[in-house]
């Protein structure tokens, strides 16, 4: 299927579900695109940059903006070690996740620490993939050079 049937599909597909758009916004040379669906529990945003189609999810206070299988590796318990060797999923598994698990998604939003936790294994990722040192805390915490 086409990306962009899968973006139109996926949005009337969340409207159905109660959603509303909360943000449509297109901009810069590169055709860059922003679809924002705000829902009880959660938020879904459908991106475009560079021409590539992308799913980001948020808690219900819009933070942080992570792809779906930080979520997945968050409420499957997935070992870090595991998700570090994962390559990242195509839009196709991306969409699918969100139809698949919507319900779920929005009950793990409303944690109290859910933020925090995606966090920290995004940034676990993030330094194995740069090279970095596992102990480093990330940008902005006590610690990191930034943070003054």
């Amino acid at each position: 299927m086409h990306e962009q049937d899968l973006v139109s599909e996926l949005g009337a597909w969340l409207m159905e579900r109660g959603f509303s758009v909360a943000e449509d916004r297109q901009e810069g040379g590169f055709e860059n695109i922003l679809l924002r669906y705000f829902g009880d529990g959660c938020e879904v945003h459908l991106v475009r940059e560079r021409g590539k189609w992308g799913v980001l999810l948020t808690p219900p206070l819009g933070d942080p903006k992570l792809p779906p299988r930080i979520w997945r590796y968050y409420m499957d318990n997935i070992p870090l070690a595991a998700a570090i060797s994962e390559q990242e999923e195509p839009f196709e598994s991306e969409v699918a996740f969100v139809r698949n698990r919507l319900h779920e998604i929005a009950a793990v939003a409303q944690r109290e620490d859910i933020g925090d936790r995606l966090v920290a294994i995004n940034w676990a990722i993030v330094k194995d993939r740069l090279g970095l040192d596992p102990g480093m805390p990330p940008p902005g915490q006590p610690g990191s050079r930034d943070s003054h």
